[in-house]
């Protein structure tokens, strides 16, 4: 069977548009391939606002795919919900519960809160570090 030269540039076009699209409303399979890395467990926060943690600090977030945040704040356990657009991330306002902790977890846990509610986009790079940023630049860094 031979292929005619305009069958082959139809073909190849086809196959360029193909890997053009997108899925979902508006997202592209690199985005799905993100959240669902967002979404793959339990992230451990490193460093918030470049100010590191408390050492053996128990902060926590967990994205689960029902668009629930959860984890710990430090001291609390937190709940909020979260949407995703892209490299757009919106979490809502956070709960907690209320239990006192040392003054240094209870810092720790109020800028942390303060700060998800203000995140605006994250990213996760080649080593699976998880970046959340502000739209003032204020960061939280997490790892697997």
């Amino acid at each position: 069977m031979t292929l005619r030269p305009t069958c082959i540039a139809a073909l190849t076009s086809g196959l360029l548009l193909a890997a053009c699209a997108t899925t979902g409303s508006g997202s592209s399979s690199a985005d799905t391939a993100s959240v669902a890395a967002l979404q793959a467990g339990e992230w451990q926060i490193e460093d918030i606002e470049g100010a590191g943690v408390v050492d053996n600090s128990p902060a926590t977030l967990l994205f689960g795919a029902d668009g629930k945040l959860s984890g710990n704040a430090s001291c609390n356990r937190l709940i909020a919900s979260y949407t995703v657009e892209g490299s757009k991330l919106t979490i809502s306002p956070t709960g907690t519960t209320m239990m006192a902790c040392p003054p240094a977890l209870m810092d720790q846990e109020r800028k942390l809160v303060d700060l998800l509610g203000a995140v605006t986009r994250y990213s996760i790079d080649r080593t699976g570090t998880l970046t959340l940023t502000s739209a003032s630049g204020k960061r939280i860094v997490a790892r697997r």
